[in-house]
């Protein structure tokens, strides 16, 4: 398989200097993490590797949409146990130990490569939400930065009608990330206003919400009330934008429904 920034599964980096955050290899694992995240946005992380001092101790670099984390050094040559147990994971693991989301499955072989305009793509796969498989058709939008909600709405199909997904990371715990959920019901009667279908956080495994915290032993004062919660919304119907009206009467109609919707709001 050619290797693009959409095949990645790991990144790793040798250096026969020692480690610090500021050294060229610390600094291309943040870069790197966000091509792969650019090329990837459906991952829940992105896993790294740095071998620094002479390539005698192993560091494992987690990056997420709330930040980096890096473990202390493990010496290989000390330490065997720890390392074997590392590569373990990373090679014989399911896919989800790596930073993948199990509940989506893309097929990169159908999936349109590295552009400008990432949004515009035609992707191949299925996404669930609760009890429910999507067929995925296309991403038509996605944030291109690596801290933050990392939302990617993707065009969906289930049973011939077409559906978007927002699929996002939202501060703070499960009890607080549903404010958007609840506003959308209330306003279900309002026209103009995307129709909510469904919605779930998206969990790990069974009961365990996705979260950024837990791949985070400690929480430090610079860190308080920085994680985010993964939530996934069902919206329906699909338009266009509104700069690609077909008729002038069309965009016309636009702008009355906009100004419709508002005066109900108020």
């Amino acid at each position: 398989m050619e290797l693009h920034w959409n095949t990645i599964l790991i990144v790793a980096e040798l250096t026969t200097t020692s480690y610090t955050p500021s050294i060229p290899a610390g600094k291309t694992l943040d870069t790197k993490a966000w091509l792969i995240f650019r090329e990837q946005p459906w991952r829940h992380f992105v896993l790294s590797l740095s071998f620094s001092n002479n390539y005698r101790e192993l560091r494992v670099h987690v990056h997420d949409h709330s930040g980096g984390i890096v473990t202390p050094e493990i010496n290989i040559h000390e330490n065997p146990d720890a390392f074997k147990y590392i590569m373990a994971c990373i090679v014989f693991g399911r896919r989800d130990c790596i930073g993948f989301d199990l509940t989506i499955t893309i097929n990169p072989k159908m999936t349109s490569l590295l552009s400008a305009a990432f949004w515009a793509r035609n992707i191949k796969g299925n996404i669930v939400v609760n009890e429910n498989t999507y067929d995925l058709l296309k991403v038509i939008f996605c944030n291109q930065g690596l801290v933050g909600r990392g939302t990617v709405c993707y065009l969906a199909r289930r049973n011939g009608e077409e559906f978007v997904i927002k699929d996002h990371w939202v501060k703070g715990d499960k009890d607080v990330v549903l404010n958007e959920v609840d506003m959308l019901k209330d306003l279900k009667s309002v026209p103009g206003v995307p129709q909510y279908v469904e919605h779930c956080l998206v969990e790990m495994q069974p009961g365990k919400v996705d979260d950024t915290q837990m791949y985070r032993q400690r929480i430090y004062n610079s860190t308080h009330g920085v994680y985010r919660t993964h939530v996934r919304l069902v919206l329906k119907p699909r338009a266009r934008p509104l700069h690609k009206f077909r008729t002038r009467k069309e965009l016309v109609k636009a702008l009355r429904d906009i100004v419709l919707s508002e005066f109900l709001l108020y």
